[in-house]
This record gives structure tokens, sequence and C-alpha cells, in this order.
């Protein structure tokens, strides 16, 4: 009877020991919009995307830091529906977007109720416009990928839920900057491409 009460024992002091310990990750799963500001083609057309429900999901891990936390993060966002377009014969009406950037995220009163943070890095950003252009003809280059930095910044909010782990809630305002602008069928008067994401979801902290 020693041996199992000695191992129950052992198993239970292992998980109080853990359940103790300082969270070092943390995984976002947020839902918000994405939204890309207006831009004009070099023949002097207005063009524009409406916006897209937005996707997006987190991985961090802290670095250092206690009260002062620095992390180490890699969000994700897919836009899947922007639509929109030109006047302009042959430009593209449709756009999906996939960005996948790590950076850099500082986060002050980490484990606190309210946890301010700022986010910055670069990586890598992926637009697809659709297969045809306003004027039936078929769009010849629909992909590209391009280098993509992302500045942002939210607050998480502890909670006394649990969902296998301690749950927070998040908002958050991201700006994905594509250093090259998709293939929308014609050149624009700018090279590269704001996409804005607001959102909203949970943290879970492990």
């Amino acid at each position: 009877m020693k041996t199992p009460f000695s191992a129950l024992l052992l198993v239970g002091l292992m998980a109080y020991s853990a359940s103790g310990q300082e969270t070092k990750n943390d995984v976002g799963f947020l839902l918000g919009s994405e939204q890309i500001p207006g831009s004009t083609t070099t023949a002097g057309a207005p063009l524009s995307v409406g916006g897209s429900v937005a996707f997006s999901f987190d991985y961090a891990r802290r670095l250092k830091g206690e009260r002062t936390a620095l992390f180490v993060e890699i969000p994700f966002a897919a836009a899947p529906s922007h639509r929109g377009g030109s006047s302009q014969p042959g430009t593209a009406t449709s756009l999906a977007t996939l960005y996948v950037v790590p950076s850099l995220r500082l986060q002050a009163f980490a484990g606190r109720r309210f946890s301010p943070w700022l986010s910055g890095g670069f990586g890598y950003g992926w637009l697809e416009t659709g297969t045809l252009l306003n004027n039936g003809a078929p769009n010849p280059a629909i992909n590209r990928n391009t280098g993509t930095a992302q500045f942002g910044g939210g607050v998480d909010v502890r909670t006394p839920l649990h969902l296998l782990f301690p749950i927070s809630l998040r908002a958050e305002l991201r700006d994905y900057y594509a250093v090259d602008a998709a293939n929308y069928g014609t050149s624009l008067r700018q090279q590269g491409q704001h996409d804005i994401v607001p959102a909203g979801g949970f943290v879970m902290h492990f």
C-alpha cells in the first residue's frame, strides 16, 4: 500500500507545484474586421477595397520581466472576403489576405487585471486577388507574396474563468503593412498597402 500512496502523493505535489508556477505562454483567439484604406491607380481612378471579417490567432512566450514583460509572439491574421475595385477597366474586384509576422510585444502590468501592450515585427504576407478582372478578362497575376511589417497595441483583461487554463479577454488594433500592394490588375500610385485589423477575443495562459 505504501508504493501507490507514495506515487499519488508525488503526483499531487507535482501538480501543486506546476499550478503555482508563473505562466510563460499565451495563445489568443480573436475575431475582427480588416479595413484597407482606398488608393488611386496611376491613371487617376480611385480604387477601394471593402472590409472583410478577419480571423486572428496569436502565440506568445515571455522572454523576461514580471511587472513589465517582454514577449516574442507570432500573430496570424486572415481576411478572406474583401470586395471592391475601380471604375477603371481591367482591375480586380476581390481580395483575400493572410499575414504571419514574428514580433516582439512589450506588456505593462503583466499578470494584473488590466495589462496594456505594444507590439511590432516583420514577417510574411500573402495577397490573393480574384481570378477575373472587372472587364471579364482573366487575372494574369492572382497571388503576391510580400514582406510585411506589423505594428499594434491592445489590452488584456484577466477574468476568473478557466478553460483548462486561466482566461483573459483581449482587445487589440494591429496594422499589417504589406511592402508591396496586391496585384489589382493595374499599377497604383503608392507601392505598399496598410491592412488595419481591430479584433477582440480571449487568451489562454499556460
